[in-house]
């Protein structure tokens, strides 16, 4: 990225969120409109008051600008009383009512915004390609997606709400101060700046430590998902004291990083509240030595010191809401991060979109990796198509798995050609691409919601017929039917309340109903009792028929009957052939058959487990 670039990019970040202000602009403004007239009402408050005190108390004659409006000072002087009373109440009740019209806008409009950004930043995310999640937690994801946005509205409320009344209130008391005596009030205004400096170095701070706390509050969550989502493993292993103690850890980080930041919160109000004392005991001596010199009335006086508490209002108002707005800035800059994180996998500009597909996929020299790092696959060249199965069979880390990433396009190679139907991946739409492939994983991926939706999940827009069709046409529909309610059972969360079979035929079902032309198998049938591995193959059978089918065995005897098995080993294609053939040439894949043949108790052992026996063998 060049200096350029880099510039531009950094100017988007700055103003990335008004993309998201501007169309609430209408709320602010109405809101914005509220404030300002709540800050000319704050601005009249302390003045019945004045009158009171000069006119009724110290007879001295209403303003001639008032005259018409109050009664004489000198023959009504209870009546003016009663009237400036009823003037006071009068801007009590516009200050109550402007102050909830504003607040009520603005946080309206926030919420909205609040609405707008996370749906946005929620499919942004989605379609992330795969590296960045690798890189990035799920607890981030989360801490992001939740408290940072929300900080968001937070950060209008404050701005709208208190910052910009606020100033609007210290101009308006200025220039009235100016109009009644100018020294005094560059006395009372002298004071101001001293109480802004101390703001700004709290606030500087309190961001530094505020920008912490949310950066172990992520790493926090990450370890509590990551913990729920293993629950069952920790219990197994007994291992709940450990992640009691990574939690703690974790927590013990965020309490030592809030400590310092309540701290600097703390010392914050004390610091102010003596300024703030100091600045009054100068200006109340200050405007009494006017008052005794003529130069100013006693209720002028009381005016400049209630105006006084109105400028020390808004820092007070700031002191208060400084950690909102710090953590508002931090949450802006961690949102941001995200929002313009660029996926590696990218859409064409003209991308090609084949009216059909056939599913035939070719691999031209292909080299892989993960970066940084070292390739994982080195100059692989493979065909698959339609009608057969191919099994990749390797030690863990040898490929498998990449090969099968590949296929999706979620990476795309450093090195050489991937092509479906005699067309570059990197020259198709990524969703068309994504569309022609099916997967049936290991570990199948099931939602929190019923048997049927689980199973539609595979094409957009299917319903339960469809996928009361599929499971039929695939085979599975009387294993679901045995479920209580069928395929109306709610599974819990991550499938939890189904054995291993029932999820795969969920799965495969899945599949079916995708009618995707190219299926993706991780060894489905792993992990399960020969009877239900037995239906769950020929459900398999049914997918395959007719399909281009591409199968990542972890056993030798799920591969027998493959059209052709490819051996990775360190990333390079170093057999391939069908089983007969490859048992004859007595190569790697021989040497792992030998071994499975040898030993009963080997018959479902996993390819590496086998490898690593060998490989210990040869050793010795």
């Amino acid at each position: 990225m060049t200096a350029e670039q880099a510039q531009t990019r950094s100017l988007r970040q700055e103003r990335w969120l008004l993309r998201y202000v501007t169309p609430q602009w209408a709320a602010l403004s109405l809101g914005s409109l509220a404030m300002v007239l709540r800050a000319g009402v704050l601005a009249l408050v302390p003045w019945p008051l004045k009158f009171i005190i000069d006119s009724v108390i110290g007879h001295k004659p209403i303003p001639s600008y008032l005259a018409a409006l109050l009664p004489s000072a000198q023959t009504h002087r209870i009546g003016l009383l009663g009237a400036l009373c009823v003037a006071t109440l009068i801007l009590g009740l516009a200050d109550a009512l402007l102050n909830y019209v504003g607040s009520r806008l603005y946080l309206d409009a926030g919420q909205r915004l609040v609405y707008a950004l996370r749906t946005e930043l929620f499919a942004h995310l989605q379609r992330l390609s795969l590296d960045f999640h690798r890189r990035h937690r799920g607890g981030d994801l989360m801490s992001r997606l939740s408290g940072d946005v929300q900080k968001i509205q937070d950060l209008i409320t404050a701005v709208g709400g208190d910052l910009i009344q606020h100033a609007l209130v210290i101009v308006i008391i200025a220039a009235i101060m100016f109009r009644v005596d100018w020294r005094y009030a560059l006395v009372v205004l002298g004071t101001i700046p001293l109480l802004f400096i101390i703001i700004r170095i709290y606030t500087k701070l309190l961001r530094k430590a505020i920008r912490q706390v949310r950066r172990h509050e992520g790493d926090l969550w990450s370890i509590a998902q990551e913990a729920f989502g293993s629950v069952q493993l920790i219990q197994a292993y007994g291992r709940e004291p450990y992640e009691e103690s990574r939690f703690a850890a974790g927590a013990k980080k965020i309490f030592d990083a809030s400590a310092g930041a309540n701290d600097l919160q703390a010392q914050f109000s004390p610091v102010l509240t003596l300024a703030v004392a100091a600045a009054t005991a100068l200006i109340a001596w200050y405007g009494a030595v006017r008052v005794l010199d003529g130069r100013i009335t006693a209720g002028e006086l009381i005016v400049f010191l209630t105006y006084f508490r109105s400028l020390t209002a808004p820092t007070r108002r700031i002191a208060k809401t400084v950690r909102i707005i710090g953590r508002a800035s931090v949450a802006v800059e961690r949102i941001a991060d995200y929002l313009f994180e660029s996926s590696t996998i990218k859409e064409p500009a003209h991308a090609l979109l084949p009216q059909s597909v056939t599913g035939r996929i070719d691999f031209e020299a292909v080299s892989f990796g993960y970066l940084p790092g070292p390739n994982i696959l080195e100059d692989v060249t493979l065909q698959l198509v339609p009608g057969k199965r191919v099994a990749l069979v390797g030690p863990t880390g040898a490929g498998k798995s990449t090969i099968a990433s590949l296929i999706s396009r979620f990476y795309d190679p450093v090195k050489g050609r991937v092509l479906l139907d005699g067309r570059d991946l990197r020259t198709l739409q990524i969703a068309f691409v994504r569309r022609q492939v099916a997967l049936v994983l290991q570990d199948p991926v099931i939602f929190h919601a019923t048997v049927w939706e689980n199973i539609s999940y595979g094409r957009e827009g299917a319903g339960r017929a469809d996928a009361i069709r599929a499971a039929v046409a695939v085979g599975v529909d009387e294993i679901i039917r045995r479920l209580p309610g069928g395929y109306d059972y709610v599974i819990s969360e991550r499938g939890q309340t189904l054995s291993g079979g029932q999820r795969q035929c969920i799965s495969i079902a899945r599949a079916m109903l995708s009618a995707a032309p190219i299926v993706i198998l991780d060894e489905p049938s792993s992990s399960l009792d020969a009877e239900t591995e037995h239906r769950l193959m020929e459900a398999i059978d049914r997918l395959t028929a007719n399909r281009t089918a591409l199968i990542i065995a972890h056993r030798l005897r799920t591969v027998i009957a493959a059209d052709e098995i490819l051996v990775l080993e360190e990333g390079r294609i170093v057999e391939r052939g069908r089983h007969h053939r490859l048992i004859e040439e007595g190569g790697v894949y021989a040497r792992l058959w030998t071994k499975l043949s040898g030993e009963a108790d080997d018959a479902s052992l996993p390819i590496h487990m086998l490898s690593h026996r060998l490989e210990g063998e040869a050793a010795e």
